[in-house]
């Protein structure tokens, strides 16, 4: 196994405690069994790992994608993204509002919104405040954004030329046997993520 091998289970052992917690909360909030899982972690340079980006984002939809975005600062500078398949959230807020959709309905509400951004700030707050709880690295939050893209590219995802870095996450949700597939992907400076691996180094092998 490689030392990039190594640092990216790490971080998914990290991000799975997260939603872990993020699973648990949301649970206690719709009254309703939700688990959530990471099942894979990359870390990306832009420049040559765009194509990979590109290719990752097609996996999760091949439509439209619902997006909560939320950016983060302090000694770690980045943006998060939660990303979706538009198509099946209908279902995903119905489960968590306890209500049935009919086909008059089918177009996204401010209920509808609300919902997401509510998940989103759950979900993105849990997963790196995790990381920056395990690294004793602070991290400071602006409330999430919802938006719906026709398509995922890696474009949306590449907020500023400074974020060099880019993590991209598997993640799946399951609700009462409902799963839905998605991404987290993490746009951040290089420092960021150095600043990161150095102290998950540190943690875990005592450098």
């Amino acid at each position: 196994m490689t030392e990039k091998d190594s640092r990216e289970d790490i971080l998914k052992e990290l991000f799975n405690i997260g939603v872990g917690q993020a699973a648990g909360t949301l649970s206690d909030i719709i009254d309703k069994k939700i688990v959530l899982n990471v099942p894979s972690v990359k870390i990306l340079d832009i420049g040559p790992g765009r194509r990979e980006l590109e290719k990752f984002l097609s996996q999760v939809a091949s439509g439209a994608v619902m997006v909560s975005i939320m950016s983060f600062n302090h000694q770690l500078q980045g943006v998060v993204s939660l990303i979706f398949p538009a198509e099946k959230m209908h279902r995903f807020i119905d489960l968590c509002l306890h209500e049935e959709r009919t086909e008059t309905t089918m177009g996204f509400t401010d209920i509808d919104y609300d919902t997401i951004k509510e998940v989103g700030n759950i979900v993105l707050n849990a997963i790196i405040g995790e990381l920056s709880n395990m690294i004793r690295i602070p991290v400071t939050y602006t409330l999430p954004e919802v938006c719906v893209l026709d398509h995922a590219r890696a474009e949306h995802f590449m907020s500023d030329y400074e974020y060099r870095l880019i993590l991209i996450i598997m993640i799946t949700f399951d609700i009462e046997g409902t799963e839905i597939e998605g991404a987290i992907v993490v746009n951040m400076t290089l420092k960021s993520l150095e600043d990161i691996l150095n102290a998950i180094d540190g943690v875990f092998h005592g450098r």
